[in-house]
């Protein structure tokens, strides 16, 4: 229970100590309690710069544009 796997696992206080990540016993408690590994992801930052240029991006209502007049991603939702 101590792995950095562990600690977002919603299955974390049913697990025995002796229990891997990945292991057998990890996924009958997975399975049991409810969970899988995408959901131990942390939630994801929301981007602030453009991947292709580097360029701060300018936001509208939900979707996030690149504000350069040169990127290939202009028009595309980042």
């Amino acid at each position: 229970m101590g792995t950095p796997e562990c600690y977002y696992c919603k299955a974390k206080e049913h697990c025995i100590a002796a229990a891997q990540p990945g292991s057998v016993v990890c996924m009958m408690n997975r399975m049991r309690y409810g969970g899988t590994h995408a959901d131990d992801a942390p939630p994801r930052t929301e981007a602030v710069y453009c991947q292709f240029c580097g360029q701060p991006l300018k936001v509208i209502g939900q979707k996030r544009f690149c504000n350069n007049t040169r990127c290939l991603n202009r028009y595309n939702d980042v």
